[in-house]
């Protein structure tokens, strides 16, 4: 849940009246509560080399799920590939059952075959395209009806070895044998998708998007096989507050319990409505001023106005978050 409250603060810039310019100054607020229900969805990169990623997040699945069960969260589980070449069944969630709940018999063991999703996918990931498909009419009304419910949050999780391949046929007779991740011009922005991912709250508080994805090239990772950085992934990661997660790390479990907890009500990113000039911000939990740092602080991203918590500064379950600060001119 959140509260804001719009103030106006007059600032003066120089001597003379006439130099006054007016800042608009908010105050939002936050409340760490649970999440009743949430609707998950795991989309799974099916291309060649993906078989043992995946079967690394079906391994990882009781670290993820304790946090839900911890504070018994009731939540749907759907599973889609990145896939985009068969469109009508792209975006269809896998398997039978295709939601998995708490009462779906032995849920995790049928979590960890439903992600091994195959590796004969395309080549071609779009696993930013096949969420927003899976989510969208009429395919959140006709196969994959049932799987959100109103007033539900939203969790999108993408897992991926190669960057997201949206295009909406921008790439349509351009030669296959280059990577299409390397024609940036013809994918579609990321801003428009970011845009679009917005209309799925349909009023929500609470979307999180999260990837777990290939690193920068600039990182050694010899025991990762070939993996490419998956930019435009961690970009709506960026977007929505979510865990940007290595594809490249030998065991999942820490990342894996961090996006259960995530999910499950521990937030550790708050979207701000406006972008805050950063020396202004001022952040309070309960009635206790939390310090600007990376070590049991916060940070500010000012490129996507979201607020990020670190180590013993992450606001604890039942806690008000209030967030004060300028609003950053336009530009």
């Amino acid at each position: 849940m959140i509260i804001r409250n719009l103030c106006l603060a007059l600032v003066c810039v120089g001597c003379s009246q006439e130099q006054q310019i007016f800042r608009d100054r908010t105050r939002e607020v936050f409340y760490q509560e649970p999440s009743d229900d949430v609707d998950i969805l795991w989309v799974v990169d099916n291309s060649q080399s993906m078989a043992d990623i995946q079967a690394k997040v079906g391994e990882g699945f009781s670290d993820f799920i304790e946090g839900l069960e911890e504070v018994g969260v009731d939540f749907h589980i759907g599973v889609v590939t990145t896939d985009m070449d068969h469109y009508e069944q792209a975006g269809m969630l896998q398997g039978v059952p295709q939601i998995i709940t708490p009462d779906t018999e032995d849920f995790g063991a049928v979590f960890a075959e439903r992600v091994q999703v195959g590796t004969d996918g395309s080549n071609m990931e779009k696993g930013i395209d096949t969420a927003y498909k899976a989510l969208t009419s009429p395919m959140i009304f006709e196969a994959n009806a049932g799987f959100r419910r109103k007033g539900a949050a939203l969790m999108i999780n993408y897992v991926s070895d190669e960057d997201d391949c949206t295009d909406r046929g921008g790439l349509w007779g351009v030669d296959a044998r280059r990577p299409c991740y390397e024609r940036s011009d013809l994918l579609t922005p990321t801003a428009d998708l970011i845009s679009e991912y917005k209309g799925l709250k349909e009023g929500r508080d609470r979307m999180i998007v999260s990837a777990i994805v290939g690193p920068s090239m600039s990182e050694s990772h010899p025991d990762c096989g070939t993996w490419r950085p998956g930019e435009r992934y961690t970009t709506m990661a960026k977007a929505f507050g979510g865990i940007q997660g290595n594809i490249c790390e030998q065991d999942f479990a820490f990342m894996m319990s961090d996006l259960g907890m995530q999910v499950s009500g521990l937030l550790t990113s708050f979207i701000l409505d406006h972008f805050a000039v950063q020396e202004t911000i001022e952040v309070y939990v309960d009635q206790d001023q939390i310090p600007e740092g990376e070590d049991d602080g916060w940070t500010y991203d000012g490129e996507y106005h979201v607020v990020y918590f670190h180590g013993a500064g992450v606001p604890p379950r039942g806690s008000t978050i209030t967030i004060d600060y300028e609003i950053a001119a336009p530009g």
